[in-house]
This record gives structure tokens, C-alpha cells and sequence, in this order.
């Protein structure tokens, strides 16, 4: 396998003041908007307009007659603030309020940090290191997760060190993990699962660069988005499995619509065989859009994490029910982050903020509505449930 270029060796990241300017500047450019529809709705209430009704007890979603369930959230960080407040309350804790929310065959979101106990670690030329103990493992298993995706800006905050410790924690805890390894081969491999009686494939690439980060032929790191191995890799594991989860760590930080490359990557993996496409890096909701057979939710922001703008406190469970007939539901569920802790939204306050959050999420290609505080859409995937039975007619080469 040929070694990937790496596009941060020619390309600079932004300075820290640099992305604290743009915040700035989005809050700005927000701040009037978001003033207006909070006035909008303090007057309905004024002169006797209700919440629409069941919104205010968000209640927990159903399984029951699903063929397949599947949660996905956005960023895990369980480092800096978030471990104060567990030091407190304890890591259940910060996944209590979202359990019903995360029951489902599979569950998935993107750990955003290095996992490792020890404090003489090499640190990255970066700003920002990320780093906790194995503490919130256990937790994130009981709570339902049976996956994790590495490729992103922060597995390698403490080089290779730092990524023998997260790949050996996550293997001790039992939490399976795609998406950086001790070389290319063990980076690029596709995670196949048997769950809920599919085999799901998951792919996990970052488009959010540190130089020296990227996976090389005897080099550890992470999953690079380079093209010429997307691709082939989305390929074959539509070639081998019935329902294929792809995710990138891409964007712009802080941004609440996908750009260019965003699209472009997003297209790539759609033509390839991609069922979901699941995005994360930006610390903000983006829409949720239909390319084809495939559903791509641009950003779902952070989950488990200690940023204080309210914008990148609110966010989403997205949960995917394959019915017995191939119609599948895509529902997104509404929540805040207070304290580390995402919690879904509910009460007048719950009520304004879910309405924001359903604007935020609203994409092209689905024909969404509300289901109290859901926002909800189906999609034709009779193709999974025939993959499925074609895989289970084909010879077993064993």
C-alpha cells in the first residue's frame, strides 16, 4: 500500500488567535438573528401561543419494530473541564440523561483525545493537546457504544506514545475503534461488526490536518481523507457488508454550513456505496441531507465536551430504524450540554432551543417534519435488507 501525501506538510492550520477571531466574528454575525427568533417566540407565548404539544416532555425513542437500530452522536471529550465534573458526579453520570436516547444495536461517536494515564508523554507542535485516563471507557460501553472512530485532529496530541496507550485502553475496555493504528495497514483497516443481524462496515477518515499525524506505510497515526483511498476502501466494504457507515472529521470549526471540500468528500463516499456518512469537527450542527441511497449528517458538534458557546452546547442524537421493509426513519433528537452532560431538551427554554436546533438540521433531499420534539424523515434503504440476504445466500468460502 503506497504511503498518502500529507496535506498538512504544505498547509498550516489556523493560529489559536486566528480561530478565536472567527468565533468572535460568528458570534457577531449571529447574535442578531438569534435575538430576533427569541423575540418572535417570547411574544407567542405572551399572547397565548403553546408549545406545540408533547414538545416539552421529549420522552425516550422506541425500538420496537425495527429491523435494524443505529445512534450516532458527534465529538467525546472527557479531558480537561469534562474531568472535574466527573471527579464530582462520575462518568455515569455524564451519560445518564442520554441512555434511552443511545439504545440501539449500534452505537457510535468520534473520541477526540489520548487516552493514557502517564504525564511524561511527547507533546505535538499544536496549541491544544487533549488527554484523559481510561476512566470513561467503561462507562461509554455500558452506555451502549460499539464503536469509536480515532481518525481526527487530537489521537496524535502525544505521537505514537500516546496512541499505543489509546489503541491498548480502548482494547482493554472492549470498545472496538477504527481509524488510526501503528502503521498504514492498521489505520486504513475497515471495522466490520455483526449487529442486530446486519454487518455494518465503519470507515473513519480526517480532513482536519496536523503535519506528521497522518498513518504512513511504518509510521503510526490516523486515517488521512486522501481520495485515492476513500474510495476503494468504501468499495470494498460495500462489497462486503450491508450497511456502510463512513465518517470524516472535516470543516471549519464553528461553522453551521458544510463547505466546499465537505461536499465534495461527501459525493466521493455516496458514489462509492456509503448507507451514512457522519461528520464531526466542526463543535457545531449541520444539516442533515439525502445524496442517492446515502444520509449525511454534516456535524453532529460535540456530545461529551466543555465548550461554553451556546451554539457548540447544542446538539444531537441521530438515530437510524431500518423497518422490515426497507424504509428507513431518520429521527434527530435535540439536546443540550450543561456541565459535560448532554441532556435532552425539554420545558419552555427546551422548546425555543429545539426549534433553533430543527432549523439548523433541516437539509435538502429529505422530506422532513416534527414529531414532537423529534425532527423526522424516511428513506428508501431496501438495498441493506438485500445486501443482507444476498450475503446470507452466498457460500460460505470457510
Amino acid at each position: 500500500m503506497s504511503t498518502p501525501p500529507d496535506p498538512a506538510a504544505t498547509a498550516g492550520a489556523p493560529s489559536g488567535r486566528a480561530r478565536l477571531q472567527r468565533v468572535l466574528r460568528l458570534q457577531r454575525r449571529y447574535a442578531t438573528r438569534d435575538a430576533l427568533v427569541g423575540a418572535v417566540l417570547c411574544l407567542a407565548v405572551v399572547v397565548g401561543v403553546s408549545p406545540p404539544t408533547g414538545a416539552t416532555n421529549p420522552g425516550a425513542p422506541s425500538v420496537e419494530g425495527a429491523a435494524f437500530s443505529a445512534a450516532m452522536v458527534g465529538d467525546l471529550m472527557f479531558a480537561r473541564h469534562v474531568e472535574e465534573v466527573a471527579a464530582v458526579r462520575g462518568y455515569d453520570a455524564l451519560l445518564e440523561p442520554a441512555r434511552p436516547y443511545l439504545e440501539a444495536d449500534y452505537v457510535t461517536g468520534n473520541l477526540e483525545q489520548v487516552v493514557s494515564e502517564r504525564d511524561d508523554l511527547p507533546e505535538a507542535r499544536k496549541l491544544i493537546h487533549l488527554r484523559g485516563g481510561p476512566e470513561p471507557l467503561g462507562p461509554l460501553v455500558d452506555a451502549g457504544f460499539t464503536a469509536v472512530t480515532l481518525a481526527n485532529n487530537h489521537t496524535m496530541d502525544h505521537g505514537i506514545p500516546g496512541l499505543t496507550d489509546t489503541l491498548a485502553a480502548l482494547d482493554t475496555a472492549g470498545l472496538a475503534h477504527v481509524g488510526a493504528g501503528l502503521d498504514l495497514d492498521a489505520a486504513s483497516e475497515v471495522l466490520y461488526q455483526d449487529l442486530g443481524g446486519l454487518r455494518v462496515a465503519t470507515l473513519s477518515f480526517t480532513d482536519a490536518y496536523v503535519e506528521g499525524f497522518v498513518a504512513r506505510a511504518f509510521q503510526g497515526g490516523v486515517m488521512g481523507s486522501d481520495e485515492t483511498f476513500i474510495v476503494p476502501a468504501i468499495q470494498r466494504a460495500r462489497s462486503e457488508a450491508d450497511l456502510v457507515v463512513v465518517q470524516f472529521h472535516w470543516g471549519v470549526e464553528y461553522d453551521f454550513s458544510p463547505d466546499r471540500r465537505q461536499r465534495e468528500l461527501a459525493e466521493l463516499a455516496a458514489a462509492a456505496g456509503a448507507d451514512l456518512i457522519v461528520g464531526h469537527h466542526p463543535h457545531t450542527l449541520q444539516p442533515v441531507e439525502r445524496l442517492g441511497d446515502a444520509v449525511v449528517f454534516y456535524s453532529l458538534g460535540n456530545f461529551v465536551f466543555d465548550q461554553g458557546w451556546s451554539r457548540t452546547r447544542e446538539t444531537a442524537v441521530a438515530r437510524y430504524h431500518l423497518r422490515p421493509d426497507g424504509v428507513a426513519e431518520i429521527s434527530l433528537h435535540p439536546f443540550l450540554i450543561r456541565e459535560a452532560t448532554p441532556r435532552p431538551l425539554s420545558g419552555p427554554t427546551g422548546w425555543y432551543r429545539r426549534g433553533r436546533i430543527h432549523l439548523q438540521l433541516r437539509g435538502e433531499g429529505l422530506d422532513w417534519r416534527r414529531d414532537a420534539d423529534r425532527l423526522v424523515a424516511e428513506v428508501d434503504h431496501r438495498h441493506v435488507l438485500e445486501e443482507r440476504a444476498s450475503r446470507e445466500r452466498a457460500p460460505d468460502d470457510d
